[in-house]
């Protein structure tokens, strides 16, 4: 059996009282009533409640100041006040308040009170699925937006993401003229990889060496990106060039343990990564392309000098 809505009701009448709550009652609803306004709030602060219908003019806690009270707890539940013909221009400022409507006293409220009542719930109802729904696209959209700007394959930043937060870093790094590095790398004799063991394999290798640097770096100012194909690069604020250098020889380290196992085929093997490092101070007339070309450069000279290893570019 679904249990009854219940309604606080205040006003210092206990003849208005005994009136609504009878009304109350044959709607279906439990009604907890209140003298004053404080009463009411206490209520409201220790058991649940679905509306709250109250007097204006009361002792302690006036219905003004009652509205007030319960916006603050409380933005949605459904609140009604109860006044007299005289007393419009006093519903409309409790309606600005926060009141969601207002109802006259007299020998018609039995007819208008239920669907006063039943239009505020309803319109509660109606604010609670779009809040709900509002939550839900917010997280979807919170998903898609994670999902834009992460790389499928090895689960970490994609290109998209680097060129965003290389900006984000430099601009940083000018304003603070301090240091700003950059690891370019990627897996040695890849190509080879692919063509004799497979591009299923290959895609293997790529999440594995992924994986690898992600647990070698271990600041979180430091920023892994899967910048294309078999290449990755890290963003290394505040970072000399010779600090990048000792980041990326322990990276190379930890891809070197790195027992790549295809589960289906058995086949298995380890990796090497060839590791370009440039780092500078910027200068206000220079953007983020001296960097990559930089770490561009040391990583040819890497794979040159005939891989599995760590050089930097000196201007």
């Amino acid at each position: 059996m679904q249990n009854k809505k219940q309604i606080v009701l205040a006003d210092d009448d206990p003849f208005v009282r005994e009136m609504i709550g009878e009304i109350l009652e044959d709607l279906g609803y439990t009604t907890k009533f209140a003298e004053e306004g404080q009463q009411a709030l206490d209520i409201l602060k220790e058991e649940p409640v679905d509306a709250i219908i109250t007097d204006m003019h009361m002792p302690v806690m006036d219905g003004m100041t009652l509205i007030e009270q319960v916006r603050i707890i409380d933005k949605d539940i459904p609140l009604i006040i109860l006044t007299v013909d005289s007393e419009i221009s006093t519903a409309v400022e409790a309606i600005k308040k926060g009141a969601d409507d207002y109802l006259i006293k007299g020998s018609t409220i039995g007819d208008t009170l239920p669907i006063a009542l039943a239009k505020v719930m309803q319109l509660y109802a109606l604010k609670m699925e779009n809040k709900d729904l509002i939550h839900t696209l917010s997280k979807k959209n919170a998903e898609l937006e994670r999902l834009a700007f992460l790389d499928a394959l090895t689960s970490i930043a994609n290109r998209r993401h680097f060129d965003i937060i290389l900006r984000s870093e430099w601009e940083k790094a000018v304003k603070k003229q301090g240091p700003i590095s950059l690891i370019m790398t990627d897996i040695d004799k890849f190509k080879i990889i692919n063509d004799t063991l497979g591009h299923k394999f290959g895609d293997i290798c790529l999440h594995h060496a992924a994986r690898a640097m992600n647990r070698a770096l271990r600041r979180s100012s430091d920023f892994l990106a899967r910048y294309g194909g078999d290449e990755f690069a890290v963003i290394l604020p505040d970072t000399t060039m010779m600090q990048a250098k000792e980041i990326a020889e322990r990276i190379r380290l930890v891809v070197r343990e790195e027992e790549v196992k295809d589960p289906q085929t058995s086949i298995s093997r380890s990796l090497t990564m060839s590791f370009g490092v440039f780092g500078l101070v910027p200068d206000t007339n220079e953007d983020t392309s001296v960097l990559l070309q930089g770490a561009d450069k040391a990583l040819y000279k890497a794979k040159h000098l005939g891989r599995d290893q760590v050089q930097v570019w000196e201007l």
